[in-house]
């Protein structure tokens, strides 16, 4: 399911009540599929949309613009990890996978906030990528959930299995 957000201003007498949230939609993971190697990883897509990766960022991967990102050997790594959402791939003249993936950063980063990274590249996207299966609720159904437990707490064993979301 595509998120959709909206912008809106809250009043301020509703920020105490949580109002503002109320038709608010939050995201629940339910199941979630880790795949490891490139192609259990093109499956994933194909089968269920786009996946989670994770990457080793080098300094000019920040400014990236456009093409196949090669890390250049003035680069230096970064400590930690960054995650980016792989929307796809395509095969390279040589035959080498190209990743296609949706950055963070916004439209003025790449090629429009997307990237084609080469697949057995220094930045370890092969490694692996994680799919998760969400479903949607509203604040109010969270809350709701919230209170149901705190009130079963006491009697015993609460499944939140048992509640239906509309």
């Amino acid at each position: 399911m595509e998120y959709k957000g909206t912008k809106a201003e809250c009043e301020v007498d509703h920020l105490e009540s949580n109002m503002c949230r109320v038709d608010s939609q939050f995201y629940r993971i339910q199941d979630y599929c880790i795949s490891y190697q490139p192609e259990n990883i093109m499956r994933e897509i194909i089968k269920n949309g786009p996946v989670i990766g994770q990457i080793t960022p080098f300094t000019d991967f920040l400014a990236y613009k456009d093409g196949l990102y090669h890390r250049t050997e003035e680069a230096f790594k970064f400590n930690g990890q960054h995650i980016v959402k792989i929307v796809g791939w395509s095969k390279s003249m040589d035959g080498s996978t190209e990743w296609i993936i949706e950055n963070s950063w916004g439209p003025d980063w790449g090629e429009n906030g997307y990237a084609r990274i080469h697949g057995k590249g220094e930045l370890g996207i092969e490694q692996y990528a994680m799919a998760p299966s969400t479903i949607p609720y509203t604040a109010y159904d969270y809350y709701s959930m919230q209170q149901m437990v705190d009130a079963t707490s006491e009697e015993g064993v609460f499944d939140t299995e048992d509640i239906e979301i509309e």
